[in-house]
């Protein structure tokens, strides 16, 4: 029976692998919440200056104009802290990421070398089963060999 020895390793690895795996997913989920945090607060800036606009056609006091642009302003503040935090994220994605790529790479390789052992324990118990049937043939031939020289005397 064939037993790597860096096995251990190799589970190792593998370990490592699917942990670097679960955090690249939990970083690809809060890229997606902080995308979808930044689309909503870009949608309540449009629909903001819109209303402010549908409102100056009906005629609005300059207290209510100054309101809706103080508004729209920390809006456009929240917008760009919120672009910063998806930039963050996207950060920690590709570190993750190539991090991973990494990891793979590790675990591959061993693998390979698993393989390139289990072939050569193959092809050594193939050589030695081939030497035991070839020493087999050998045995019969020499008994046949005997029985017909005692048959013959």
């Amino acid at each position: 029976m064939y037993t790597f020895n860096l096995q251990t390793v190799l589970d190792h690895r593998q370990f490592v692998e699917d942990s670097l795996k679960k955090e690249l997913a939990e970083i690809k989920q809060q890229v997606s919440i902080a995308r979808r945090q930044l689309d909503s607060l870009k949608r309540k800036e449009m629909d903001t200056a819109a209303a402010l606009k549908r409102e100056q056609e009906r005629g609005l006091s300059s207290d209510q104009v100054i309101g809706y642009h103080h508004y729209l302003r920390r809006l456009v503040d929240r917008i760009i802290r919120q672009k910063g935090v998806v930039a963050e994220y996207r950060t920690l994605e590709s570190a993750k990421h190539d991090e991973l790529v990494e990891a793979v790479k590790k675990r591959q390789i061993l693998e390979k070398l698993k393989e390139q052992g289990f072939e050569r324990y193959n092809r050594a118990l193939l050589k030695k089963e081939m030497g035991f049937i070839d020493e087999i043939a050998v045995n019969r031939f020499v008994r046949k060999s005997l029985k017909a020289d005692g048959e013959n005397e």
